[in-house]
């Protein structure tokens, strides 16, 4: 095992996590606009097609149980040991966002720290770093014809809108008057035109 203090990341939500978690840990919990991440999760040159798999996927992710895991976390946003982000207030301030972690966690690090945190963690080092991307072979058969590497994309605020069809659209809105309460509860910000000033 690791020593202390350690780090463990998931996408489980607090119903299959330990029961006394926020009690004997501390949980940084992070969401994006749902838009954003069902682009994310399909490979964009293929998206606009949205055939075969592409579509399979496209509905899957709106049979993924988003909504009962956003509002566990939603619920428990006050607690002492839950900090819980927005991938756009990210974008908007990176640095402000790494000043509230390093708060959060108590880890007392230097503004010099501070910012090599921040650059760090910006979409252009990670998209670099092998340590953060699978080796070729695990990606499209377009991309490794392309050499590209595309399992960490652009990380961009409202790209969506250049992927979803008026189709797509009417039924992202379908799906989301299932979680309806929850998703007008919750500030998702859609829009492009937030001010980047960290490169993430």
């Amino acid at each position: 095992m690791a020593p202390a203090p350690r780090t463990i990341k998931t996408h489980l939500p607090f119903s299959l996590l330990p029961p006394d978690i926020l009690e004997t840990c501390k949980v940084v919990y992070v969401t994006r606009n749902l838009r954003d991440v069902c682009v994310s999760l399909l490979p964009p040159p293929e998206f606009l097609g949205l055939g075969g798999i592409h579509r399979r996927l496209f509905r899957l992710y709106l049979q993924a149980p988003f909504w009962g895991h956003l509002k566990e976390a939603w619920a428990k946003r006050q607690h002492r040991n839950l900090l819980f982000l927005f991938y756009e207030d990210m974008k908007e301030n990176h640095m402000r966002e790494v000043k509230r972690l390093d708060a959060f966690l108590g880890t007392g690090l230097s503004e010099e720290q501070l910012r090599q945190v921040a650059e760090h963690t910006s979409i252009s080092q990670m998209k670099s770093r092998s340590s953060v991307n699978p080796p070729l072979s695990v990606y499209t058969e377009r991309a490794r014809k392309e050499g590209r590497k595309d399992f960490i994309r652009k990380g961009a605020i409202g790209d969506w809108v250049n992927y979803f069809t008026p189709e797509l659209e009417t039924k992202f809105q379908a799906w989301l008057k299932t979680g309806e309460e929850i998703a007008k509860e919750i500030p998702f910000k859609y829009k492009a035109e937030l001010a980047d000033t960290s490169g993430k």
